[in-house]
């Protein structure tokens, strides 16, 4: 077999060598740290968390020297978003993320968004990053990932709400839950809907409509009070207790008590055809006019 050309093969080193420094100047994605956020116009400065290094020679030695890339600065941050609508959270000093860079010069696109030319000739550079904020490292591992379900929480676990797996979603908190409408807010269920607190439950509004198609039930340990100008009662009413009992220990009634219907009392008629027997009153008699309200 002949021998190689030596021009040859030193063109083709040379050309390879050409190759291998080219595409070390082509960024493609690498992880990175943020420095600082700019929360108005959502850019970061972002460190590149991965060095470049640098081979020197010593006589036959070659010596690698690592040398951290600049801080890329005004790196617009990507947030899911789309049709009207985003999902934001808050950027922080030391927050991973993973930085994508440009086919082509972002400037006049960043800047007017639309269809833009590029307003420089540059590939794939540093200068043209976009950031992903949320690639992590093992040590910043998303804490407590569950497997199973979609969940939106804080790392610490203090307000979570998940989606599961079986069609359910579950809110979680450590402090106050609020909910604002400038309109309605309106719950249906076709099962059960609890509120069940170890504080108050206060209710405020203009009109109040509870209807429920089976029983309705109000349990209070210590009491409960109804307070409006007229309280108006449908149906049988059923009083297990004292009626209005004053300090005195007397039964007190303020304005008188209409009753449309029958008034018993542990199923005696304690209307207006009630009567009472008597001691001998003047006449001699025992007898109270019957038809006489109690």
């Amino acid at each position: 077999m002949a021998n190689k050309n030596p021009a040859l093969a030193t063109l083709a080193d040379n050309i390879k060598h050409g190759i291998a420094n080219r595409i070390k100047e082509l960024h493609t994605s690498m992880p990175g740290i943020v420095q600082s956020f700019d929360a108005e116009l959502q850019t970061a400065s972002i460190q590149p968390a991965v060095r470049r290094v640098f081979i020197t020679r010593e006589g036959t030695d070659e010596i690698l020297a690592p040398s951290d890339l600049p801080i890329l600065i005004n790196v617009p941050v990507q947030f899911p978003r789309g049709g009207g609508f985003s999902l934001t959270f808050p950027v922080k000093k030391g927050d991973e993320c993973l930085i994508v860079f440009a086919e082509r010069a972002l400037d006049s696109w960043h800047k007017f968004g639309g269809l833009q030319d590029p307003n420089a000739k540059r590939f794939h550079s540093l200068s043209d990053a976009t950031a992903f904020v949320g690639l992590s490292s093992l040590p910043n591992k998303v804490p407590n990932y569950d497997p199973v379900n979609t969940q939106i929480k804080k790392d610490d676990g203090t307000a979570v709400i998940s989606i599961n797996e079986d069609s359910t979603i579950s809110i979680t908190a450590d402090s106050d839950i609020t909910a604002t409408s400038q309109a309605n807010i309106k719950a249906d269920a076709v099962g059960n809907i609890d509120a069940i607190a170890a504080g108050d439950i206060t209710l405020e509004c203009v009109n109040l409509s509870a209807t429920a198609t089976g029983t309705a039930e109000i349990t209070a340990t210590t009491s409960a009070t109804i307070t409006a100008p007229t309280i108006t009662l449908n149906g049988n009413v059923i009083i297990g207790g004292t009626l209005a009992q004053g300090a005195g220990g007397a039964a007190t009634m303020s304005g008188g008590m209409g009753v449309t219907g029958t008034l018993t009392n542990n199923g005696t008629d304690v209307g207006s055809n009630h009567t009472h027997p008597q001691a001998n009153d003047s006449d001699g008699d025992t007898q109270q006019n019957t038809g006489s309200p109690v």
